[in-house]
């Protein structure tokens, strides 16, 4: 009877220790309660960490997988931006599209920032609408957000359109942001998406070809639009607590969340 005690007790432990599926409406896999503690623990860390301590906080909630997905899903709720947009970013990366329709709801949210790193969700699951979004965000003041921004537009449609997040020639990256917005234009059948753009900047017609080579309208050849060597990227930002990781990692090709400035007092 003490072995069959024994034997019961290890099958209740093994049996808690593993992966169960919902018991209640989520249709999401479960975490059982330690997993369940420990991603919880993460989610609430997030305001407290800063570039690669965060980074790699986060990344470890996108290779923990889908059981982390109700956790994000309720930090998409927090007091903190910084916490939405995080776990906004997570959810990007974890591509369940089963998560649109609540990130399309995230962008009714009150900080720029949250809307801008769930539109970059939502682009790259497929739900194109978004898109003006991001091509205004090219024209953000802060490079990382231009940088992030041109990186999910380049991925969801395969076109380049000659922009770089790092020219610092306003003109020639204004003409590129052009040929961005004449794209969507076409796309969306909003004219007047670049059209605004084109006479608030002056700017002379720029047609977005369709492999995304560069066309100057015929009769037009805009002065001053001519190509800036990129400069060096600054080693700490402007405000270091308004981006989770440094421009290096960017130049790597490692994607790091939008994040808004942490509040004030």
């Amino acid at each position: 009877m003490r072995i069959l005690a024994t034997g019961a007790a290890l099958l209740l432990a093994l049996a808690s220790c593993s992966t169960t599926k919902p018991v209640s409406d989520s249709p999401y896999e479960q975490p059982n309660s330690i997993m369940a503690a420990e991603i919880n623990r993460r989610v609430e860390l997030i305001p407290f960490q800063h570039r690669e301590e965060l980074l790699e906080n986060l990344l470890w909630l996108n290779q923990t997988g889908e059981q982390t997905i109700p956790a994000l899903l309720q930090g998409m709720q927090h007091q903190d931006p910084k916490v939405r947009s995080s776990c906004a970013w997570v959810l990007g990366r974890l591509h369940d599209r089963r998560t649109v329709p609540a990130l399309q709801l995230a962008m009714r949210d009150a900080e720029q920032g949250v809307r801008m790193e769930v539109a970059r969700s939502l682009v790259l699951m497929g739900d194109l609408q978004w898109t003006p979004n991001l091509i205004e965000g090219l024209d953000s003041d802060r490079k990382e957000v231009r940088y992030l921004c041109h990186e999910a537009l380049k991925t969801a449609s395969g076109r380049d359109f000659g922009y770089d997040h790092l020219n610092q020639n306003q003109q020639d990256l204004k003409l590129s942001v052009l040929r961005w917005r004449q794209w969507w234009s076409d796309q969306s059948g909003d004219a007047y998406f670049a059209q605004s753009y084109q006479q608030q900047n002056n700017l002379a017609p720029q047609v977005a070809a369709p492999m995304g080579e560069t066309q100057v309208a015929p009769g037009n050849n805009p002065d001053g639009a001519t190509n800036v060597e990129p400069s060096t990227p600054d080693s700490k930002p402007a405000n270091p607590e308004a981006t989770s990781q440094p421009a290096t990692n960017q130049e790597k090709g490692v994607e790091v969340p939008v994040l808004t400035p942490a509040p004030k007092g």
